[in-house]
């Protein structure tokens, strides 16, 4: 090979606010590649910038490049990046692009740094952002397939409830109903949509912000002449999280990581943030990072990463996985005196591979939950009442709340896939069967924790499994309060109607003639449909938990018996603790609690039902 008689490219260094942007040579797509590195002002000459899969970065091939300086020299290319600039090469004309793993030195830490510092503009000031989602799959075919997959979503868009419609028909009721021509090609296009959905590319974290701050993005698939712009993908993602939720937990369609981005940068009316940067670093963590520390460090160029135009923190590439999480934790506490962060703790039964204060989330483990919602709040959101010190057992989080009350029984996790009922032979497969059924014999019945009334039941668990939510509403007021209890009694009459006749077995059956007709008198106004819908994301991995004094929650998957439920000042969840030693406390995670949502905790304090008390959080 030609690179034989050149040593590696020699960058130099990059003046402030530049960036180098690479002339691509033309050139047929078996030719060597070539490229030329032009310095330029970030806002200067036009470019394109390319967003891709890093993959293996064993070099696969080689790009010669040069600069104005005479600098010359060969780039190794891993198999990813070879293939999008094959394919993004244009046969007779030099293309102007930036793609980092050559514009940037990536051996020089400072200039990274610096240059992440920049990606934001990079990927903003950009004319075109070219997202490269990989060859077509091996298999014969698989080009038709692509190209029928992309029209099928662009046929969704035009009918969206249409289509929606007809995929809860035949995908959920398919196995019992004779399978015609079209619900094969149906399943086909879903299972191509599933097929997309699922390509490395969508789940890396920082497509977040090449994709979000792009003024204009195309997503490529095997050619230049296979693709769908964002706004066709965000369209159909956002469609899906907000009305096809059974839909997607039927398929596994990971569509829901792609509407991220969508949450990632959503605004208010007035062009704002709707999203603080915790929140934000949330809808991000279930993207896929090289480097642990870019799930904070990729998402700098957030409008809300900034606190009175001041970053909350500086991307460091000297620092370990855990001080740079740990740093975030400790600056949104203080520059912001809220423990809002304490609701985005997500911890796992195994101790995790980094080792991190239980009041610091990680930011790199698997997440399985979405963030709680309500739209009213436990305490006031902002205190200035703890601390944060460096002891010998730990860095501890002081600060000031109430002890609610212990856990005392809890349902088994719920399980997302779980929720839509369609037959029995279905139901009996599920992890849990008939999940109304299973939490009242879990939180009411086996530990003889008597019901107040039938209305309480339902008005807890209607609150605590969709937190308090109606088709993205607030659903706390007494009238849409009712109506999802109409939908919550709706749920519960579907599993009636696939029992066998003359069942004695559930909730149902265990109430008085009178009650029972309560209950089928509200479900004649509610779908069943729209409470698994506004279920199924707060509910998703947790469980729901009962209190010594009878208390309904919905909180972590990892609780125990004997945990206790608190309300801390500054904090608008309820938070579940679990002590450890005479004074001290791990948290496990973010609860919702019923008739604790509003304030109540400081109330009872004025009334002496409960006592101020600190908390010290290892």
């Amino acid at each position: 090979m030609g690179h034989a008689y050149f040593g590696p490219y020699p960058y130099t260094p990059l003046p402030p606010q530049c960036i180098r942007v690479l002339h691509l040579h033309p050139g047929p797509s078996d030719a060597p590649l070539e490229c030329e590195f032009v310095t330029q002002k970030v806002d200067g000459k036009s470019y394109e910038a390319l967003s891709y899969v890093w993959g293996d970065p064993t070099p696969v091939a080689f790009v010669k490049c040069t600069d104005h300086q005479g600098n010359a020299g060969y780039l190794g290319v891993g198999a990813f990046l070879s293939k999008a600039l094959n394919a993004f090469r244009l046969p007779s004309e030099t293309r102007r692009i930036w793609v980092d793993a050559l514009c940037i030195n990536q051996k020089d830490v400072s200039e990274r740094q610096s240059q992440v510092r920049l990606m934001g503009a990079v990927y903003g000031k950009a004319e075109h952002v070219l997202c490269w989602l990989g060859p077509f799959p091996p298999d014969p075919g698989s080009d038709t397939k692509a190209k029928h997959t992309l029209s099928f979503l662009r046929r969704f868009n035009e009918k969206p409830q249409e289509f929606l419609k007809a995929a809860h028909q035949h995908l959920h009721f398919g196995e019992e109903v004779t399978e015609t021509a079209d619900d094969v090609a149906l399943l086909d296009s879903w299972l191509g949509i599933k097929q997309l959905f699922d390509i490395e590319y969508f789940h890396r974290a920082w497509i977040i912000q090449e994709v979000g701050l792009a003024q204009h993005a195309r997503f490529y698939w095997g050619s230049q002449s296979t693709y769908l712009d964002w706004s066709e993908i965000a369209t159909f993602c956002s469609f899906m999280d907000s009305k096809g939720a059974s839909i997607i937990n039927h398929l596994g369609l990971k569509s829901w990581v792609a509407n991220h981005i969508n949450l990632v940068w959503a605004n208010d009316e007035n062009g704002k943030p709707v999203h603080n940067f915790v929140e934000v670093l949330h809808w991000a963590r279930v993207h896929r990072s090289t480097d642990p520390r870019d799930y904070i460090y990729a998402l700098l160029s957030h409008a809300s990463a900034s606190v009175d135009g001041k970053l909350i923190v500086q991307p460091n590439y000297r620092i370990s996985t855990e001080e740079a999480y740990t740093d975030l934790t400790v600056n949104v506490i203080r520059r912001t005196s809220s423990l809002h962060i304490l609701a985005f703790v997500d911890h796992h039964e195994e101790a995790g591979v980094l080792v991190l204060p239980s009041w610091v989330p990680d930011w790199h483990a698997l997440n399985l939950v979405a963030p709680l919602r309500c739209p009213t709040k436990s305490a006031s959101e902002t205190d200035t009442n703890f601390s944060i010190t460096n002891l010998e057992k730990g860095m501890a989080l002081k600060c000031r709340g109430f002890t609610i009350d212990t856990i005392r029984a809890m349902s088994d996790m719920i399980e997302p896939s779980g929720l839509t009922v369609t037959t029995l032979e279905k139901e009996e497969q599920k992890k849990i069967p008939f999940l109304v059924d299973h939490i009242w014999h879990k939180v009411a019945l086996e530990p003889e924790i008597p019901l107040t009334s039938t209305e309480e039941f339902l008005g807890a668990l209607s609150l605590i499994l969709t937190g308090g939510y109606r088709d993205y509403s607030d659903s706390t007021s007494r009238e849409e309060q009712n109506k999802q209890v109409a939908d919550l009694a709706a749920l519960i009459l579907e599993y009636e109607q696939i029992r066998p006749p003359g069942h004695r077995n559930g909730f149902l059956a265990s109430l008085s003639s009178e009650n029972k007709a309560a209950v089928r008198k509200m479900a004649e106004t509610g779908s069943a449909h729209q409470f698994v819908q506004d279920m199924t994301w707060t509910s998703m991995c947790r469980k729901v938990f009962r209190t010594t004094k009878g208390y309904f929650g919905l909180g972590p998957r990892i609780m125990r018996t004997g945990d206790i439920c608190t309300v801390l000042s500054g904090a608008i969840y309820p938070m579940v603790l679990r002590k450890k030693g005479d004074n001290n406390f791990q948290l496990i995670g973010p609860a919702l609690m019923y008739a604790f949502m509003n304030g109540e905790s400081a109330k009872s304090c004025q009334e002496g039902a409960f006592l101020e008390q600190e908390f010290e959080i290892l």
